[in-house]
């Protein structure tokens, strides 16, 4: 299991709107827990309830009466800036209400300690689900090609919402599968335990002038733009990308970096795109899901990898990622549809003649017919 790191990373940009949330004191913004409530909520902070962290950072599973299951976060702060830093986050953190975020619910301080409180979520995260435990993929069964791209399309419509969606613009600046855990019905949710010490070969980066980097942010380097090493500032299209990066996981099933049989540290970007591989869905493809991905839809999901991964002002915004990954969904459920009524697998794409937006698709193999599906904006209308 990966460790939860241990603050989190929301980050607004800035803005000339005035918010008057902004100088309300947290505590009438969301739950003050008391050290003996969460004391009682974790046995005594038992070892046994640690689902998470490493050094001086734990994540317990505790239960509140009147919440039930909960997740806490525990953390010492060294200095009155982090101690500062600490209540501006729980303010942004305690305003996000999105069905794929996952709601914070209180706080806690007692001297140096800081405690956050969060739903527990109990499928655990989108790393172990693909993963497994300790990497065995045999521990865990695969996810379905649709149970993927619906989870894609929550991350996407989490970080839409914290981009776009709020008062005061928010970057999330640590997405990854780690961060992202499943519920009981598999719906994703945007989660961030983001912040350790950071890499050696990072203190002397330069502080950019939009974004305040914490003197002690790890980054994960498999997860972030290019762009970042050259000027060292984020925006919402690091977050784009580091999403590329989670799709390109959920499609192979690899980790965004893993090592080669001869111990060789392998970036999973450059993988999938080297010369060999680039655009053939069965070389990089999960063994799982061979023959299971409509050509139609595979075709919109890894031209939308690519958008992500591009450089900076190529990006789409979370928005149109959100509405391309729903039309991706509409293709493969209509291709299952049919293949399922006729027995029809086998499907082929076709632009139409100065076509742009819509896209013909034959579905063939079904007797002496053949069906024709004409998408408008995803909107499908079935004509014979």
């Amino acid at each position: 299991m990966k460790p939860f790191p241990c603050l989190p990373c929301f980050t607004t940009t800035k803005s000339n709107t005035k918010n008057k949330n902004h100088f309300t004191p947290i505590e009438q913004l969301c739950h003050r827990f008391s050290l003996a409530q969460l004391r009682a909520a974790t046995n005594g902070f038992s070892p046994s309830l640690i689902v998470g962290g490493e050094g001086p950072c734990q994540v317990y599973k505790g239960h509140l009466k009147a919440q039930g299951p909960v997740a806490i976060k525990r953390f010492k702060t060294k200095s009155p800036a982090e101690e500062i830093e600490f209540r501006a986050e729980v303010r942004i953190l305690c305003q996000l209400h999105h069905p794929n975020v996952v709601p914070l619910i209180g706080f806690c301080e007692h001297k140096k300690d800081r405690f956050i409180v969060y739903d527990y979520v109990s499928n655990g995260s989108l790393y172990n689900c693909l993963h497994g435990t300790n990497n065995n993929n045999n521990n865990v069964v695969p996810l379905s090609w649709k149970q993927r791209l619906h989870i894609c399309i929550g991350v996407a419509r989490g970080l839409h919402y914290i981009h776009f969606g709020t008062k005061i613009p928010v970057m999330h600046r640590a997405v990854k599968s780690s961060n992202i855990l499943l519920d009981q019905n598999l719906e994703p949710k945007l989660a961030d335990f983001g912040l350790c010490k950071k890499h050696p070969q990072e203190e002397s980066r330069p502080k950019p002038p939009r974004v305040e980097l914490r003197e002690n942010l790890e980054l994960s380097l498999e997860y972030i733009e290019p762009e970042y090493c050259i000027t060292g500032r984020l925006s919402h299209k690091s977050d784009v990308y580091s999403f590329g990066v989670v799709m390109l996981e959920v499609l192979c099933r690899k980790e965004a970096c893993f090592f080669t049989p001869g111990g060789d540290c392998v970036y999973l970007f450059k993988w999938a795109f080297d010369d060999e591989r680039k655009g053939v869905l069965e070389k990089i493809v999960d063994p799982s899901l061979k023959g299971k991905i409509a050509p139609a839809c595979w075709e919109v999901f890894f031209e939308m990898v690519q958008r992500c991964l591009a450089s900076v002002e190529e990006r789409p915004t979370m928005g149109e990622v959100e509405l391309l990954l729903e039309n991706a969904l509409l293709l493969q459920e209509t291709a299952d549809a049919v293949a399922e009524r006729e027995n029809a697998p086998v499907l082929s794409v076709e632009k139409g003649v100065g076509a742009t937006e819509q896209t013909w698709i034959t579905l063939k193999g079904i007797g002496s017919d053949c069906v024709m599906a004409w998408f408008w904006m995803g909107e499908p209308v079935m004509q014979s």
